[in-house]
């Protein structure tokens, strides 16, 4: 029997299995044979891979048939509000909480300082976050905002308050357990409070119990300890007015991935916020990086990182003026996806040492001691009710215990511990076993064993979080809407996120090619059945994009059980994800593969098929993994083989050609191996997404020689950095690479570095809450989600479209400054306008001030240049005096000034590309806020690029 008979007789007896009748070819678009490509060589080649070279150029429609909640309006998950009640202190107050955007409780009367809103949440539950919703009450904003808590309905504690804003208000605080909350507006309007929804939610944080504090200073009766214990009634304080360089330092024990940080100051001391404040990390409490710096101007502030920081120390330096003392009452650490599990107590019918599984290793370890009976259970008290939606069990890697799994389980979720609930049942799988459920609140759940094998059971550690991805979306509308009305609000999204007018752009920029993300549930069924007509999209797309002369590449971008622990990869889990121990899901996507070739077989509008994005097993991969998942692709391979003996297949080489066999190994023909390069932690950072661009182009010939196959840069992201981009997309195209940058749109905005993430951006429109939103909620929400409501990147689209036309070179010709002078609207003493432009020397100007907005620094290139992009740098010892906005101006007589770009900094060193123009002059606004001065180490002004 051949190999490609037995693939073809799997691939017929999986469709016969899913109860799909084997799908006939679509009809190809306006591309033609001649068009049709395969590799050749280390190259794309029409005519079959016999005509021209092709370099396929473009970008991801990403977030369209499957959603990523950073980047497409998928939506969020609050706390479920089973047993909730609602008061308020006049109107029909349960309309804040019906899930519904037309109804609305109101005052009914101008705001006076007196009007509130109470929930009774009807359990002690655990949140640290609220948000309010007038956006269908246009003006009918709270001015003013006090929230508060309480165990009884008496004594309350005031946990945050601010100005309000029209729209959607969102009071963020350290995590409460609490079964009542109260919502006072506190100003005076004269027009009505009107509120559509409230909502609140559980962010995950850290458990504050296990690290430690530690001040150089402290008020008497006042102790570091204070910031960790649970209560903004008691605070640390300085004892002194607030001068330049008074800290407060945690430990958290160990190395942790963070990305933001809450510091209240608490409610009896709301007026000690530090007046300027900066952030660090670091590993050893010696050698530190800051990652955030800021004014403080309310009890409670957020520190963004704006990209995720590993480290174990964390040090609150205040830096402002104040005869204030600096007080704090809570930090809050953000982290991970998981629920924070400080307070959980766990119990185990058999076995010892239970808690092992909460103390943040695999390295130890509950185990029944006995081989896997039915009955085994663990059970969990979360000490509160806590919304979830996803248990995790985890084992050491390469141990014995990654065998331990259970050979049955039933998970039930209880509020009380004496009422149950079945929520899953399943079989677990080897190493990790992620266990979803449709998102409710508990306060404890139990974990029985039902199956039976002469292993004992061993978990490692055991997670709970509550998982905003896509698999998670599905199950909740499924679940609260049914089949048919769930499918119709997915197909709301599809027909606004992405139409015809966008494939116009694209055509327009240039780009020949788009790599379309396809989630598995845009075929199948959450039960693995086939969905009655899941090809319109997919079809349209094709043929749209084909009579553009656009070619689609075809991208399962997530499998069932998540091919990744990422949301990217459709759902939230451990490493492997479930995708890699069920031979069931495996199935399914073999099924998908099936009918997708099938269906596709001969069309020249079909670039290839892309067939799992981001595989990854183990965030250290080795031999075994690699050839684990190697076995899988090949395996897909004889499966489209069997069927499409011609259509390119794109393998990802995710993290490196390390972690995919060669093509030899198994006989692969007609394929290109896929690369998703990103640097995220060190998105600021300009030399490290340079040296990013400096090692991939470096490494092109090896790869392009061995293993001698085609080559996509199928995902990757540069942030702002003009100049960068511009010198990657030159490589590749001089190297005959093809390239998509991620991605079309993102509805992120610039402030939260968002920008360079899409060609569209900035549409901050309320998106769904996924458990509490009717179902015409949802609809009205996503259908705001058109491309017209959003911003056009023009100077990233600009770089874009100069190189989708195939352009090879990068030569960036530098004007000299000789005869050059400068000007500023101010200089700190010391020094000079002049220091801006005598080299990247750390010898800078300074502004000598804060930056507020409209400070200035004027270039006087001494007669009319040819200029196309502009970079401001920071010294390299003083990163943090970028402009946080800046405004560029151009002009020929120093008085007519013409702008050219505007836009965020973005770290130390920004590019500015502009539309080439003829200047003498070039100014420069600082239009952001920020307690640093700016500074300018050096301004390089190209003539091309």
């Amino acid at each position: 029997m051949t190999k490609a008979w037995l693939a073809a007789a799997i691939a017929m007896a999986a469709l016969i299995v899913s109860g799909l009748a084997p799908a006939s070819p679509a009809q190809a678009a306006s591309l033609d044979s001649d068009d049709f490509l395969k590799a050749n060589g280390n190259v794309l080649k029409t005519q079959s891979g016999t005509g021209d070279t092709v370099n396929l150029r473009g970008t991801n429609i990403g977030g369209w048939l499957t959603q990523e909640d950073w980047m497409s309006p998928l939506g969020e998950f609050a706390a479920d509000r089973t047993g909730w009640s609602v008061t308020a202190s006049s109107g029909t107050a349960s309309n804040a909480a019906d899930g519904s955007g037309t109804s609305r409780w109101t005052t009914g009367a101008n705001q006076t300082g007196s009007e509130w809103l109470r929930l009774d949440l009807g359990a002690p539950t655990v949140f640290n976050r609220l948000s309010v919703d007038n956006s269908s009450n246009l003006g009918q904003y709270p001015r003013q905002l006090k929230a508060e808590t309480s165990a009884d309905g008496v004594t309350w504690v005031s946990v945050a308050s601010q100005a309000g804003i029209d729209g959607v208000n969102v009071l963020r605080f350290s995590p409460q357990i609490a079964r009542y909350v109260r919502l006072s507006q506190t100003g005076t309007a004269s027009t009505p409070w009107s509120v559509g929804e409230i909502n609140l939610f559980s962010d995950p944080v850290l458990q504050n119990g296990t690290h430690t504090a530690s001040a150089p200073a402290s008020a008497p009766g006042t102790t570091p300890a204070m910031v960790l214990d649970g209560s903004v009634s008691t605070v640390w304080q300085t004892g002194a007015p607030q001068t330049p360089g008074q800290s407060l330092t945690v430990d958290l024990g160990r190395n942790v991935d963070m990305d933001k940080v809450l510091f209240d100051s608490g409610p009896a001391t709301s007026n000690d916020f530090p007046r300027i404040w900066d952030l660090f990390v670091s590993y050893d409490n010696t050698n530190w990086t800051q990652v955030a710096s800021g004014y403080g101007t309310n009890r409670a502030v957020l520190a963004d990182f704006q990209g995720g920081k590993n480290g174990r120390y964390l040090k609150l330096v205040s830096n402002g003026t104040s005869p204030q003392w600096w007080s704090v009452a809570e930090v809050a650490i953000y982290s991970g996806t998981s629920l924070d599990r400080g307070g959980w107590t766990v119990s185990a019918s058999v076995g010892a040492a239970p808690q092992n599984v909460l103390d943040g290793t695999t390295s130890t370890r509950w185990t029944t001691g006995a081989a896997q009976t039915n009955g085994q259970s663990l059970t969990v008290d979360a000490g509160a009710l806590v919304t979830m939606n996803n248990v995790t069990l985890d084992t050491a890697k390469n141990s014995s215990d990654e065998n331990d799994w259970a050979r049955g389980y039933r998970l039930e979720l209880s509020r009380d511990g004496s009422t149950w609930t079945s929520v899953a049942t399943g079989v677990g799988t080897r190493k990790a076993t992620t266990i979803a459920f449709v998102a409710q609140a508990a306060r404890y759940f139990r974990l029985t064993q039902t199956g039976s094998a002469g292993n004992w059971w061993s978990v490692g550690e055991l997670t709970a979080g509550l998982h905003n991805d896509d698999y998670s979306l599905n199950n909740s509308m499924v679940s609260r809407f049914g089949v048919s009305t769930a499918q119709s609000i997915v197909n709301t999204h599809q027909d606004t996120w992405f139409t015809a007018a966008d494939l116009d752009r694209i055509k327009t920029s240039g780009m020949n090619f788009i790599r379309v993300p396809i989630g598995w549930n845009q075929f199948l069924n959450l039960d693995g059945t086939w969905k009655v007509n899941p090809w319109a999209k997919i079809d349209w797309v094709i043929n749209e994009a084909s009579a553009r002369g656009i070619y689609v590449l075809i991208d399962v971008h997530t499998v069932p059980g998540g091919g990744c622990p990422w949301g990217s990869c459709g759902r939230i889990g451990p490493n492997p994800n479930g995708f890699w121990g069920s031979a069931t899901y495996q199935n399914w996507v073999q099924s998908i593969w099936t009918a997708i070739a099938t269906r596709y077989n001969g069309n020249p509008g079909v670039a290839g098929y892309d067939l799992i994005n981001e595989p990854l097993i183990d965030y250290g991969e080795d031999a075994d993994d690699v050839a684990q998942k190697s076995d899988y692709y090949d395996r897909l391979y004889d499966t489209v083989r069997a069927i499409d003996p011609d259509h390119t297949i794109f393998l990802g080489a995710f993290f490196g050609l390390n972690a995919i066999a060669p093509p030899s190994t198994y006989g692969w023909t007609n394929v290109v191996y896929e690369y998703h390069p990103y640097d995220m932690p060190n998105s600021k950072d300009w030399g490290a997404q340079d040296q990013l661009v400096t090692n991939e182009l470096n490494g092109l010939p090896a790869k392009l020689s061995n293993p001698g196959v085609p080559i996509l840069y199928g995902e990757y992201s540069l942030y702002y950095n003009d100049d960068v981009w511009s010198r990657f997309m030159a490589g590749l195209n001089s190297a005959n690479v093809s390239w998509s940058a991620w991605t079309y749109k993102v509805k992120g905005v610039a402030s939260d570095g968002f920008a360079y993430w899409g060609m569209y951006y900035n549409n901050p429109k309320p998106v769904p809450i996924i458990n509490s939103d009717n179902a015409a909620t949802f609809q009205s929400k996503l259908s705001r989600f058109g491309t017209a409501n959003f911003v056009a990147n023009d100077r990233f689209n600009a770089i874009l479209s100069k190189y989708a036309g195939g352009l090879s070179t990068y030569s960036p010709t530098a004007i000299s400054h000789a005869g050059w002078t400068a000007t500023a609207s101010s200089t700190a003493p010391g020094s000079s306008p002049a220091r801006g432009l005598d080299g990247a020397n750390n010898v800078s100007w300074a502004s000598g001030q804060p930056m507020a907005g409209g400070e200035w620094y004027r270039i006087d290139m001494g007669g009319n240049r040819s200029v196309a992009l502009v970079t401001v740098q920071t010294a390299t010892d003083a990163k943090w005096d970028y402009p946080r906005g800046y405004t560029v101006q151009t002009s020929l007589n120093g008085s007519s000034w013409t702008t050219a770009a505007t836009g965020i900094a973005y770290g130390w060193k920004r590019p500015i590309s502009i539309q080439p123009t003829t200047a003498r002059y070039i100014r420069i606004t600082q239009t952001g806020i920020a307690p640093q001065w700016w500074s300018i180490d050096e301004v390089t002004v190209y003539s091309s690029y």
